[in-house]
């Protein structure tokens, strides 16, 4: 073997040690270097090295003292540094953008939400992207370091080639959104489709740990999910798996989706979807109380509003969601029964009208299921409204701790 190659080979098994003693600290909150080296099968010296490293030129370690002997010399104790370290994650929807500034476990240091206002166009998105990461900027301490962006974008975006192929919620085609950013950001950034985000945010920092057989459900304008199998995130062949809302739950219906099919779960299960039947039930003179909540104007009617009306027991309202719920329960038994996950977590704006919808799917899930797939539980995504935003920070936290990220200046 020449040098060269035994060179490459020192240092490719140094990084590869590295990552793995960062990885044991994360996940072990805290743990004295004596425990690193039981736990990885590294010698003492070789960890005290790593550390040191990831310490003083990484800064990404730090030590918070020495621990209880049992004997022979105190521990030092170390832990990933939290204090001055920053992400920021960022959920470009259809209706609003939803912004926050996070340390490395994930506590929110601020947060912020925009209108997206569609109708401005491209450009205007863009604009109000940049400005959002630029106050995050603003809002830190000279000490402070933010170590990157993530962004949770509705479409079909390619994963080896960054082009956002469709968005139909955006009326977007082939968009280098990558290209637009990197012209205005100082920030290195990351984005990706934003259901298989939340999917990552909830295996990395949901409510549950060690869940490796779960899907996610995003309930907004559109309907998508995100797929973790065995712990692993699916992406398929060109990174467009999860495509949930597109698939037929009536094949007799006249309602045309989007994509140009008929019958698919999104267009007839939607916030976009409920949003239309509200405005048709007040057209047509079905809700007095919708009309009343709408202040008479059919215009102002949206999902949420609907959901209101529901939960005052309005029957118009409720035969919307009574609807929603069958079509929704049609497609958690295809997925459900194709998989077997442990759970279907449901996020996005429409899964965040208190118990009414999941009371719903409780009520006819089991019509859809198989006997055994039934003992998959339905939950609220662990994030609710910042469940996108948190999975854009989880893309970053992983380019971190796979040491992808040069130390930022301040």
């Amino acid at each position: 073997m020449s040098k060269e190659y035994k060179k490459m080979d020192v240092a490719l098994l140094h990084l590869t040690n590295k990552k793995v003693i960062l990885k044991l600290i994360k996940d072990n909150v805290q743990i004295s270097r004596s425990a690193l080296s039981k736990k990885s099968g590294l010698t003492p010296p070789t960890i005290t090295r790593l550390v040191d490293e990831l310490m003083h030129v990484d800064q990404l370690v730090e030590s918070i003292g020495l621990g209880d002997s049992s004997g022979g010399r105190p521990p030092l104790i170390v832990k990933l540094k939290n204090e001055n370290n920053y992400l920021i994650g960022i959920d470009l929807g259809a209706t609003y953008i939803r912004g926050c500034l996070v340390d490395l476990n994930a506590n929110f240091v601020s947060e912020m939400q925009v209108s997206t206002e569609l109708e401005k166009g491209f450009e205007s998105i863009v604009e109000k992207l940049v400005k959002i990461v630029e106050k995050f900027q603003k809002r830190k301490n000279p000490d402070d370091k933010i170590w990157g962006v993530g962004l949770g974008v509705a479409g079909l975006v390619n994963s080896e080639t960054g082009i956002i192929e469709s968005s139909p919620d955006f009326g977007w085609t082939n968009i280098d959104l990558g290209k637009e950013l990197d012209k205005r950001l100082d920030l290195p950034f990351f984005y990706d489709n934003s259901t298989r985000l939340m999917a990552l945010g909830e295996l990395n920092m949901g409510i549950r740990e060690n869940q490796k057989n779960f899907a996610i459900i995003n309930m907004g304008y559109g309907i998508a999910s995100g797929l973790v199998v065995e712990g692993i995130l699916l992406k398929g062949y060109s990174g467009f798996a999860g495509e949930f809302g597109h698939i037929s739950v009536d094949t007799d219906s006249e309602v045309q989706c989007k994509c140009g099919m008929y019958g698919c779960l999104e267009a007839l299960a939607s916030g976009h979807r409920i949003t239309s039947l509200g405005k048709a039930a007040v057209e047509n003179n079905e809700s007095e109380l919708l009309k009343e909540l709408a202040r008479g104007d059919k215009e102002l009617i949206t999902a949420e509003l609907v959901a209101l009306a529901a939960l005052q027991n309005d029957p118009a309202s409720l035969k919307i969601y009574n609807d929603v719920a069958e079509y929704l329960c049609k497609g958690i038994g295809v997925i459900s029964n194709l998989l077997n996950p442990e759970t279907v977590y449901i996020g996005g704006g429409v899964s965040l009208n208190g118990n009414l919808l999941f009371d719903l799917i409780e009520s006819k899930k089991n019509k859809y299921l198989l006997p055994s797939s039934a003992k998959v539980k339905i939950l609220p995504a662990t994030h609710g409204d910042q469940a996108t935003a948190i999975g854009a920070v989880a893309l970053v936290l992983d380019k971190m701790m796979n040491l992808e990220l040069t130390n930022p200046k301040n």
